[in-house]
């Protein structure tokens, strides 16, 4: 399953890598189907409706995220207790979040590729000059376009899916592909995203997740086991250098305290005198 998926998904990003590079005035066209010129803006973006049905939509990847992030957390905490979740799946999920969303699209891409967004170029009543995904541009300082960011965050609901029951794992899986189509779309009719932005997005987020999959899930290479004793040996170290500081900070203060009383004792007698 993973590996299809992995390769599909990596054949699928070269073909439309190179479709909206020989013609990347589709990023243009498509948004403007939802760009009003008499307005001079995208109409939707404004609306509470679907700013609302985009809140709900922003939470559901962290909703699912959490109980791996409070297993691996308590786990943290007390490195001696047993993880409530298997360790290979916290991890699988705690890192494929991570890297894919937080490292590569929030971080690494969106501030530092220059893509403006379309309601920030000419084409849209913004000063900026479009930009075809591939070329990185000086046009956006910050949270730029390329990525989309909360597309990358949806698309990777495929990795809980991911772990559904196999008699219904492609539904779910399936299921939320869609879920990452209609939360990037969104972006889109709003004008914060070109299409090509949602695209890689998912790619991107796709590709993390299946290569996390098989490194950390795949029968042949999985060790539950091991894993957790990794995590329990990484909290005891993180737990004395946490230790360590907290002594050397005590130490500092400790000897802060005792200078400061000396000096008040000075500046009481001085003041008796």
């Amino acid at each position: 399953m993973a590996r299809g998926w992995l390769l599909a998904s990596i054949a699928l990003g070269l073909v439309l890598g190179l479709i909206f590079a020989l013609y990347p005035f589709i990023d243009l066209e498509v948004a403007s189907l939802f760009f009003d010129p008499h307005k001079a803006k995208f109409p939707l973006s404004t609306t509470y409706e679907w700013n609302t049905v985009r809140v709900v939509a922003n939470w559901i990847p962290f909703l699912l995220l959490a109980p791996a992030l409070f297993a691996l957390l308590r786990k943290i905490v007390f490195p001696q207790s047993k993880m409530l979740i298997a360790p290979s799946v916290v991890i699988y999920l705690v890192a494929s979040f991570a890297i894919g969303p937080g490292l590569i699209s929030n971080f690494a891409l969106k501030e530092h590729w220059g893509r403006p967004r379309p309601n920030a170029v000419h084409q849209f009543a913004g000063t900026a000059n479009f930009e075809p995904w591939w070329r990185p541009s000086s046009e956006c300082k910050s949270n730029c376009s390329f990525v989309s960011g909360e597309a990358s965050q949806a698309f990777w609901v495929v990795a809980p899916a991911s772990l559904a029951p196999p008699q219904v794992r492609p539904i779910a899986m399936g299921t939320a592909v869609v879920f990452g189509t209609a939360v990037g779309g969104m972006r889109v009719v709003f004008g914060r995203h070109f299409v090509s932005d949602i695209i890689f997005a998912g790619i991107i987020t796709i590709v993390v997740v299946m290569a996390l999959y098989r490194l950390l899930l795949d029968p042949v290479r999985r060790n539950d086991a091991r894993t957790e004793k990794a995590i329990e040996r990484t909290a005891v170290a993180l737990h004395r250098a946490v230790g360590g500081v907290l002594a050397r900070v005590g130490t500092v203060l400790a000897h802060a305290g005792r200078t400061l009383r000396h000096t008040g004792q000075h500046l009481h007698n001085a003041g008796s005198d």
